[in-house]
């Protein structure tokens, strides 16, 4: 079989990047910022400063976490036949998140998120087949911030019956969370782990107390982790992308050591969140093409390392669904499936992952879909060549009706896509792709159905979500997260 495929370090190269990061963990050092990890790492072996709450870490003890890692990570749907697998050689697709604004592709007016556009947003996921799982990609901002943590998670199951992947900021939320989530998967997340959390380390080389603490915790109970670095080069990484790559893998690895430490053997996935500053700006780029540089030697380092690994792509920099967003998200979407990426973040995001777009949603589907098509494995034999055919068509005939034509059509041999012009140009005549993405997006969403949660499983969640809300003083009259669209 053959697959399209690309690599940018030699071997001696990455033993070189390799070194580099083990300097940078054993010499440097890592803010962790909790005494708890602090005490796990000290009792591991670990260099530690009490005062600081920092660590440097041995390279032994990162060889010895990394040994208990599962090599392959299940995220599980809230409906079993959506199930994923990270690490088992497919290539799987996550939405990004999470976009402050919703832009209307027909008006060009942007707005903050509310939780209508979320539900909105989290339905159409459901509905494409292209969509594996989801990080809700809109914060619906006109929730109560006191029990949003909770909400958002809410209506990400009743929206969405696949796998929902989300940070969780404050150990206060993993109980209640846990509560609901179990409620959903009708046990222990050890069996079904309907849902993944998000790490976010603190660049350069620390980690976020509270978010570390939940998911020290999180763990516990079978949660898998997406561990995403976002360091950006010029600011708070190097202004080089080697230099860059280098803390994205740094900080990675010492969140490996820790949850490891924290639950051995619990499923972990590397994430390449690394991207670009704005030197005029400081503003986060994320469709820069050195963004597609440093996922590609992140994924090659992780794949080094036996990690699963999700890399950014396929998001922009473009204010709108335009040849800009296009590009942007083919180069860095390509750039990491030929890397060799178990799974990409992308659908919708533009404006440095500010602000969502149901128009590029959908055309980001026919950009996945080529990628997919791109970077799968075909056979090189006999069954494709049809050689046989060729001698029976001979010169100067065709091969319209030869049977392998209708049986590798029908088989998807010809990608097919969703919203991209094919047809003769009369066809779309005064008609402009974004405003055909947009009104497939709405068809759509008139037409789907997700599957509803059952009655005792709202009822759960809405007693530990208003029994949160009372515990923190929040009236529980401003719950929405039952709300219709």
């Amino acid at each position: 079989m053959a697959r399209a495929r690309m690599t940018y370090l030699s071997e001696a190269e990455r033993q070189f990047v390799h070194e580099q990061t083990a300097f940078v963990l054993e010499e440097v050092g890592v803010g962790y910022n909790t005494p708890g990890a602090i005490d796990l790492l000290e009792e591991a072996g670990a260099d530690v400063d009490r005062a600081r709450l920092r660590a440097r870490l041995p390279w032994e003890l990162v060889e010895r976490c990394l040994k208990t890692c599962p090599r392959r990570v299940r995220l599980a749907g809230r409906a079993p036949d959506t199930d994923v697998v990270l690490g088992d050689g497919s290539l799987t697709f996550c939405t990004d998140g999470t976009g402050t604004y919703m832009y209307d592709d027909v008006t060009g007016v942007r707005s903050e998120g509310t939780v209508q556009a979320m539900r909105q947003v989290m339905r159409l996921f459901d509905a494409l087949p292209e969509v594996d799982y989801a990080w809700p990609s809109i914060s619906a901002r006109d929730l109560d911030p006191l029990t949003a943590g909770l909400e958002i998670e809410a209506i990400s199951l009743d929206c969405f019956s696949k796998h929902v992947q989300d940070e969780v900021r404050e150990p206060a939320h993993v109980r209640p969370l846990l509560e609901i989530f179990e409620a959903v998967a009708g046990g222990s997340l050890w069996d079904r782990p309907i849902f993944s959390t998000i790490n976010c380390t603190i660049a350069p080389l620390q980690h976020e107390r509270e978010m570390t603490e939940a998911t020290m915790a999180l763990v516990k109970a079978g949660v898998p982790v997406l561990i995403l670095p976002m360091p950006l080069t010029g600011t708070t990484s190097p202004m080089t992308v080697l230099g860059t790559s280098i803390v994205n893998m740094a900080e990675l690895l010492s969140a490996v050591v820790l949850f490891q430490l924290a639950q051995p053997g619990c499923g972990l996935i590397s994430g390449v969140g690394a991207a670009a500053a704005n030197m005029r700006t400081g503003a986060y780029l994320c469709g820069a093409p050195e963004v597609g540089l440093i996922n590609v030697i992140c994924i090659e380092m992780s794949r080094f390392y036996g990690l699963p690994v999700t890399g950014s792509a396929v998001t922009s920099d473009a204010k709108a669904s335009n040849l800009q967003a296009g590009s942007e998200g083919m180069l860095t979407g390509l750039a990491c499936a030929l890397a060799g990426a178990d799974s990409m973040l992308a659908f919708g995001l533009m404006d440095g992952a500010e602000t969502v777009s149901l128009a590029k949603i959908m055309m980001d589907c026919d950009v996945v879909g080529m990628i997919e098509r791109f970077a799968r494995e075909d056979p090189i034999d006999a069954t494709t060549a049809l050689t046989g055919d060729i001698a029976a068509v001979g010169v100067g005939g065709h091969f319209l009706g030869a049977r392998s034509t209708r049986q590798f059509y029908r088989a998807g041999e010809l990608w097919q896509p969703r919203v991209f012009q094919r047809e003769p140009f009369e066809t779309y005549a005064g008609r402009s792709l974004a405003r055909d993405a947009a009104e497939q997006a709405r068809e759509l969403l008139a037409a789907h159905t997700v599957p509803p949660l059952a009655d005792d499983v709202v009822a759960e969640i809405d007693r530990v979500i208003g029994s949160y809300a009372r515990s923190v003083g929040a009236p529980e009259a401003r719950l929405r997260w039952r709300e219709a669209v």
